[in-house]
């Protein structure tokens, strides 16, 4: 419940933090400065260092790096640059503090058992129908359904990087450094706070870590490590290095579970209303893995 308490210095607005994801959480902990970086409807960015985190109300979802509370974000007049200090669990920004003690931790459940490759098939086949009517035209959503090559240039550029994608996760993850992967191509490619190349690559990694494909997702995190952070926007390489690190989104975690179940329907309906073009983003990537660890050639590696 949010509290106002009068003080010397005018009226002090209190905002308990409900629920918290696992980054998010040690940030609380932390003793740091940090600043807004950006103020949207329903959330807000903090930025300290090269760390984002998301404060924002129930409606945005869980995700490892947000702070959730039942607040209207849009009434607490922040602004970007405002200054934010963090200690003791509590964050002061202003006027307003946002306090942790009692929030509830927040991380995903266990990825369901898999089905069949027939029936991941099927599912990879609906997704791929419902991106020809649906999927942005920016972004790489609408690549899985081009059944040609697409005439635009950014259409031909992100279908070169996620062919290769599916080829380096299909083959080359027995052998070979890191540093040869797509993914320093990739990282970067598009527009917007978090470009279409890193969503597909976390779509990506969610996907293989659904699937059990151990030594793919260990190579793919690999190689998002590594990315330098001039490659893309601060707040896409925040979020890329905590997916390295094993963690996603609430809305990306049970899109990923429905593919995994083998229900496309359910798994576009979680993230289709991410961003503009986001979610499609995350599922050309989730797509794209699907097809490289179904592949024959990767099935007969893995089978050695």
């Amino acid at each position: 419940m949010t509290v106002h308490v009068r003080s010397p210095l005018g009226v002090a607005t209190i905002i308990p933090i409900r629920c918290a994801g696992i980054v998010a959480a040690d940030f609380c902990r932390s003793h740091a400065r940090a600043e807004v970086a950006a103020v949207f409807e329903r959330s807000f960015h903090l930025r300290s260092g090269d760390l984002f985190v998301c404060i924002g109300e129930p409606a945005i979802g869980n995700g490892p790096l947000t702070l959730l509370a039942d607040t209207r974000v849009a009434r607490l007049g922040l602004h970007p640059g405002q200054p934010a200090v963090v200690a003791a669990n509590r964050i002061a920004v202003g006027t307003v503090t946002f306090t942790c003690e009692r929030s509830e931790p927040w991380h995903p459940p266990a990825w369901p058992p898999a089905v069949g490759p027939h029936a991941l098939a099927r599912a990879r086949e609906t997704v791929v129908q419902r991106a020809a009517r649906e999927a942005p035209a920016e972004g790489f959503g609408r690549v899985l359904a081009d059944a040609g090559e697409p005439r635009d240039v950014f259409g031909r550029i992100a279908r070169r990087h996620l062919a290769r994608l599916r080829a380096w996760l299909s083959i080359e993850p027995m052998h070979g450094p890191a540093e040869t992967s797509p993914v320093h191509d990739i990282v970067g490619t598009g527009y917007g706070l978090t470009p279409s190349g890193d969503d597909a690559l976390i779509g990506a990694l969610a996907l293989l870590d659904a699937l059990g494909e151990r030594r793919a997702y260990a190579r793919l995190a690999d190689a998002i490590s590594l990315v330098p952070s001039g490659l893309t926007s601060p707040l896409s390489h925040c979020f890329l290095r905590v997916a390295a690190a094993g963690h996603v989104g609430e809305s990306l975690h049970a899109a990923v579970s429905s593919i995994a179940r083998g229900d496309a329907a359910s798994a576009i309906a979680a993230i289709r209303d991410i961003g503009h073009s986001s979610g499609w983003d995350m599922m050309a990537g989730i797509v794209t893995a699907l097809e490289a660890v179904t592949a024959p050639d990767h099935a007969a590696l893995r089978g050695r």
